[in-house]
């Protein structure tokens, strides 16, 4: 089992910060990063975001947080086209006969 990365949707509760989605990226490092770096949203600071994005690096099954960052509610959504949108073109594009 080798190296997975992944974007969690995460929202804050009552008991902390709970996943309400995830997208499989791949095991391509410089793509996942590429991919995160263009979406919107800032750094944490301190307890006041509510929604947040984290990409995370599954090696062997065990998942390392490597970046997060807060969101409102219309950049998860702008994010989440982004994410769709990327992930739909380099799926597609890999299948296509040359």
């Amino acid at each position: 089992m080798g190296t997975t990365f992944f974007i969690e949707l995460n929202m804050k509760t009552a008991d902390g910060f709970e996943r309400f989605g995830c997208f499989e990226i791949g095991c391509d490092r410089e793509f996942a990063l590429k991919l995160f770096l263009a979406l919107e949203g800032r750094p944490p600071e301190g307890e006041q975001g509510v929604l947040q994005l984290d990409l995370v690096e599954s090696y062997r099954g065990l998942p390392v947080s490597i970046q997060v960052i807060d969101c409102s509610i219309s950049e998860i959504c702008r994010n989440v086209k982004i994410i769709t949108r990327e992930l739909f073109k380099r799926i597609n594009l890999r299948q296509m006969p040359l």
